[in-house]
């Protein structure tokens, strides 16, 4: 196996430490937007060329959902499509922590198209604020300093995987008018409602699987799969009051994006439950739309015991991701 070789004698990072390389850092306050989409891009097949393990759960995972719907010359596509995603948020990631701060909120600015945009006014008139629900899907690492320039106060958990990520992003949000409350630093739950009392939108993501609160009476299922349900949506709604509006951010190519809203509650409702459902619901058309755009699904097939099953569909075991240095 390749990360067990001689010259690996260090525990390999995971794929976000690996690509906030300091060198990385650096760069990205220089390289134009596709140089450096080109440049991650490379990167991250680096990483998946010797952390196979990880590779093959990913693409076992994909093909344990979307194997029997597709032949195999679509799957292939489809994983190899899957990857770029997870290469496109990394990208995204970096963009919004490093890139010069004026050029970013220009990008913003000029590149996003808002879909739905009074379903997110209307919850807000209702004095409550919004709990602004989305996923792991798109280009999500741009919603929050969107909404910001579009002078919406904001507020949004985040948990950061290296202390110069953390530094970075805190003072770039508050330049552009976002909170960005750090799950290691306060208690987050008390945090999120405080934000919601004061009328912010505060932005939470509901396929963090590995940070949900599961009921032990009830099931649901997602994407096919059976899994004990998360009652955290349903604690902050119950305690806030707040409209639940969901968003999620699509990646349309050419470095545009289109932000959808869908309301799922409007705050009056007495007696509020299965809001974590209903908002995978919506998530889960995303990803049946543009399921190259969703990238937990190393998360998801470690949560479904992926590597436990058998994989019927697994029509070609090599070059399903050989290295490809370039587009």
């Amino acid at each position: 196996m390749i990360t067990n070789h001689k010259f690996f004698r260090y525990k390999l990072p995971n794929l976000s430490k690996f690509c906030q390389m300091k060198l990385n850092c650096w760069l990205f306050r220089f390289l134009p937007f596709w140089v450096s989409r080109w440049y991650l891009a490379i990167l991250g097949r680096l990483y998946y060329f010797i952390n196979q393990p990880e590779r093959r759960l990913i693409r076992r995972t994909i093909t344990h959902i979307w194997g029997p719907k597709l032949k195999a010359p679509e799957l292939k596509v489809m994983v190899s499509r899957a990857f770029q995603g997870i290469f496109d948020h990394y990208h995204e990631k970096l963009v919004v922590a490093y890139s010069r701060l004026p050029g970013l909120k220009r990008f913003l600015r000029s590149r996003i198209r808002a879909v739905g945009e009074e379903i997110l006014q209307e919850a807000l008139a209702v004095g409550k604020g919004v709990l602004l629900v989305t996923g792991h899907f798109g280009a999500v690492e741009l919603l929050p300093g969107f909404l910001g320039v579009q002078g919406y106060q904001v507020s949004m958990i985040c948990r950061f995987k290296t202390g110069h990520l953390r530094n970075s992003l805190l003072s770039r949000a508050a330049a552009a008018n976002v909170n960005l409350i750090d799950a290691e630093g306060e208690n987050t739950l008390l945090a999120a409602i405080r934000a919601l009392k004061q009328g912010q939108i505060l932005i939470t993501e509901c396929d963090e699987f590995d940070e949900w609160r599961v009921s032990q009476h009830r099931e649901i299922r997602f994407l096919g799969s059976p899994l004990a349900y998360d009652r955290t949506l349903d604690i902050l709604c119950k305690r806030s009051g707040s409209p639940v509006v969901t968003g999620f951010m699509k990646r349309n190519g050419s470095q545009k994006y289109s932000l959808d809203f869908t309301a799922i509650t409007n705050g009056r409702e007495t007696g509020n439950s299965a809001i974590g459902e209903r908002c995978l619901k919506v998530l889960e058309e995303a990803i049946q739309a543009a399921p190259e755009q969703w990238y937990q699904w190393k998360k998801f097939g470690t949560m479904i015991k992926i590597a436990e099953k058998e994989t019927a569909y697994d029509h070609q075991e090599s070059g399903y991701l050989a290295p490809q240095f370039g587009f």
